[in-house]
């Protein structure tokens, strides 16, 4: 059985701040990365404890999506969901956003 996506507005708001940033060095890079992410959605839709219990925070499982952004999510099974939470950079402070 397939789940539905619900990202938050926090993710949301990473993903359209991650574009914005990745365009002021690189035409392709913002194209990559929607790629990318698009591809690892996919992913947890259909399969979403593939990836790893995020060991700080085990409510959280995490994937790299593209170069050091890493996508935080939880699932529940009752309503076959996947709750995106966060995409955050590798060199931000996770720990505490988190």
């Amino acid at each position: 059985m397939k789940y539905s996506i619900k990202p938050s507005f926090l993710s949301k708001n990473d993903k359209k701040e991650i574009i914005r940033y990745l365009e002021q060095y690189s035409s392709t890079a913002p194209v990559k990365f929607k790629k990318e992410l698009k591809k690892y959605l996919q992913i947890l839709n259909s399969t979403p404890y593939i990836f790893a219990v995020y060991n700080t925070n085990p409510e959280y499982r995490h994937v790299v999506v593209y170069g050091s952004y890493v996508l935080f999510y939880t699932v529940d099974d009752v309503n076959k969901e996947v709750f995106v939470y966060r995409i955050l950079h590798g060199a931000q402070d996770i720990g505490n956003i988190i």
